[in-house]
């Protein structure tokens, strides 16, 4: 074996991140997101009164808390050495898997170099603990001593490959970033979800690796990691919700082009239902209803991605603050942590880029939208003008007629005094037939004058 197959205390951790309570969610939601939680740390051994008591916990005031209190961890098993540290901070449960092995009473073999094959099996280990996917991302943290004269590059290359996380992992494809910050050297590998893919495809592996300088370094280095612990919580957390926000939108991307399809097929649709000889009114409404359907579903996704965007700036620029924080409580200089703005760096020139340019163009659906439905329900108005006009004009013909034959079967009526004669030439049926035909004749005058005063007005 050589140097670089070994390494003193290596230790694996990894920092799990969940979303307590999204907007819109429901009070039974989130309370289901909080079962499954809790179920990464205590599997189904969390009883009703623990169950209340955490959530009550969570009711603190405080942008951090301890979900366990002063207990603040929950021990693993003997004999494995390690434990489970859960927090929120805003709307995100966190739980840190800290695990080094088995616990070692030999000081002696406690602090002696392991072999790097042991990665694979403390990952696992931490894996097993636990069935629940994370619903945001993860992130893994490898860390240990260099022994006497070990080269930190190549020590890092193969605890990668040990570790055994990523398929088809390959150091040059997937190293982003490489420094030195409080005397160690620290390697970030990455390989990122595709815009297709699913959020348990996001890989992300922080190697951290100290050099060794005697016994007494192993307390010194675990007190250091112990001071960057929740510091690495907080920056892997802002760090996973920037990708999950923009996984997010792809899907609400994808969701928006289907619903500019049916958009585009309503608009084509417009010319021909304009120019139509004769307009089905009813079919018109429905077309109505429908577009009004398709707009409230489209303008929702517009409004989800742009909380995605937002999510994305904020969590990018806490990402930010969070890496002079490190570098203040680790009283060094800011730019010893400039290797880690890889990341920010990558996130604002695709992320935010990206999104942005995709609420602007997919808004435009929503305008194009509008117009559509102004539209149907300018061609409805009309033809609720029209219709009203037509039974306008036909009472009005009919009212005419009505009133003329009235009034000739009125005068004809008073001249009739007994059945027809020389003296009364006219009888009752026959005043009836003249004042129906009067009334007829009265009614297409009427008609026609209604018509003349339509087309003058119209061509006013």
């Amino acid at each position: 074996m050589t140097n670089e197959n070994w390494l003193i205390y290596p230790t694996v951790d990894l920092f799990v991140y969940d979303l307590a309570d999204g907007i819109g969610q429901t009070e039974e939601k989130i309370s289901q997101n909080r079962q499954q939680f809790w179920q990464k740390i205590y599997g189904d051994k969390l009883s009703q009164p623990q169950q209340a008591q955490l959530e009550q916990t969570e009711t603190e005031t405080g942008d951090y808390i301890d979900l366990l209190g002063n207990k603040q961890v929950a021990e693993f098993e003997s004999p494995l050495d390690g434990y489970a540290y859960p927090v929120k901070f805003g709307d995100t449960y966190a739980v840190q898997f800290d695990l080094s092995g088995k616990i070692e009473t030999d000081s002696d073999k406690k602090f002696a170099p392991k072999e790097i094959d042991c990665l694979e099996w403390l990952k696992s280990t931490i894996i097993s603990r636990f069935n629940q996917p994370a619903t945001i991302g993860q992130s893994w943290l490898v860390w240990g001593e260099l022994t006497s004269g070990q080269y930190a590059l190549e020590t890092a290359k193969n605890c990668y490959d040990q570790l055994k996380l990523v398929p088809t992992a390959k150091w040059d494809r997937d190293l982003k970033a490489s420094g030195q910050f409080l005397g160690a050297n620290f390697y970030e590998l990455w390989l990122p979800p595709g815009d297709r893919g699913n959020i348990s495809q996001n890989y992300h592996v922080l190697i951290c690796l100290f050099p060794n300088s005697g016994e007494a370094s192993i307390p010194t280095t675990r007190q250091t990691m112990t001071k960057l612990y929740p510091q690495f919580i907080r920056l892997f957390g802002y760090r996973n919700k920037v990708i999950w926000a923009y996984h997010q939108s792809r899907q609400l991307k994808s969701d928006l082009k289907d619903a500019s399809r049916k958009i585009q097929e309503i608009v084509s649709q417009l010319p021909e239902q304009v120019n139509a000889a004769k307009v089905d009114l009813k079919q018109l409404q429905e077309n109505l209803v429908y577009c009004l359907t398709i707009f409230s579903i489209y303008a929702n996704y517009i409004s989800r991605l742009e909380e995605q965007e937002n999510t994305i700036k904020t969590n990018l620029n806490n990402y930010k603050k969070r890496l002079k924080t490190i570098a203040k409580r680790m009283e060094k200089p800011e730019n010893e942590l400039d290797f880690m703005t890889n990341f920010s760096d990558f996130a604002e020139e695709k992320y935010v880029t990206q999104v942005k340019a995709d609420n602007r163009s997919l808004s435009a659906g929503l305008r194009l939208l509008e117009n559509a439905i102004e539209t149907v329900e300018g061609i409805i108005e009309i033809e609720r003008a029209r219709s009203d006009r037509t039974l306008n004009f036909t009472i009005g013909t009919v009212g005419v007629g009505i009133g003329t034959s009235g009034v000739a079967a009125s005068i004809y009526a008073s001249q009739i005094k007994s059945p027809a004669s020389p003296e009364n030439p006219m009888s009752a049926n026959q005043v009836l037939v003249l004042s129906l035909l009067l009334g007829i004749a009265g009614g297409l005058v009427s008609a026609g004058l209604l018509k003349l005063f339509d087309r003058i007005r119209g061509s006013k």
